[in-house]
């Protein structure tokens, strides 16, 4: 983790209590009522018939060589198993892997759905996602936390940009709530934190003000990481953008000259 990021708290459990018999995923419907995904496509968020860009989007412009090194290990893995494949199928199997971590990521986000609305664990989750949603009901039981929003929809109307966090949460009895990510993946990285000071500020544009953000990591043998920052970061997610602006700028121009038409 970067020295940029400070490491207020950090927490690594075990919680491998078994939970009940494996059924189909239960998906939960309803969302925040400020959930605006549905109006995001080729990476921007159409408000009022007006683009802004995601924050997700704008962090492609950051360097990830672990991304490029997990890519070339996904197609080297694929070959071993199976040396018949052709190269097309071969550089396929990376997006296999990518389709799986989102199933599963909307899984746990049901998890989540489903606690905020009730205070209660769900039985019966899928045995690949067991671990995942003990972590979380184990981060749950060792704080004492309040889901105030859930895929809430942020906007930034002075910046141009949009996002949907993940959560927005009171914890042990704190004044003001905490902006947090949830991750399934290996670790937490530091350009996480750069998204959530994109959301810390669009919050703070709106008049909600809060106490920090974090990243919640739950892993598959129902152990979690959770790592919290008070640091504004808000200056080093604007450096990307203005960057993203600038790679993209013949792109932005076409979408808003598009928007003025009425999209015609």
């Amino acid at each position: 983790m970067s020295a940029a990021v400070k490491k207020v708290r950090r927490e690594e459990v075990k919680f491998l209590e078994p939970l009940a018999q494996e059924v189909e995923p239960i998906m939960v419907e309803e969302t925040s009522e400020m959930d605006f995904r549905d109006a995001r496509r080729g990476g921007y968020y159409w408000l009022d018939d007006k683009p802004f860009v995601s924050v997700t989007h704008v962090l492609t412009v950051l360097d990830k060589p672990g991304l490029l090194q997990w890519f070339g290990r996904e197609v080297w893995r694929a070959m071993v198993a199976d040396p018949t494949l052709s190269e097309k199928e071969a550089l396929s199997a990376p997006f296999r892997i990518s389709d799986q971590a989102k199933s599963r990521g909307q899984t746990i986000h049901s998890i989540v759905e489903a606690y905020k609305h009730t205070r209660n664990y769900i039985e019966g989750i899928p045995e690949r996602y067991r671990g995942f949603a003990q972590a979380f009901y184990r981060w749950t039981q060792d704080n004492r936390v309040r889901i105030v929003e859930h895929e809430r929809t942020v906007v930034s109307h002075k910046y141009g940009y949009a996002g949907t966090l993940d959560l927005l949460v009171e914890m042990n009895g704190g004044e003001k709530p905490i902006i947090i990510d949830c991750k399934t993946g290996k670790d937490i990285y530091p350009e996480a934190f750069l998204q959530l000071a994109a959301y810390r500020q669009a919050l703070k544009e709106s008049g909600q003000e809060t106490a920090g953000m974090a990243v919640l990591l739950l892993k598959e043998d129902g152990s979690y990481k959770y790592e919290f920052s008070e640091k504004d970061l808000f200056r080093q997610f604007f450096a990307c953008l203005v960057l993203f602006e600038w790679l993209h700028a013949e792109e932005i121009a076409k979408l808003r000259a598009y928007a003025k038409k009425g999209g015609k």
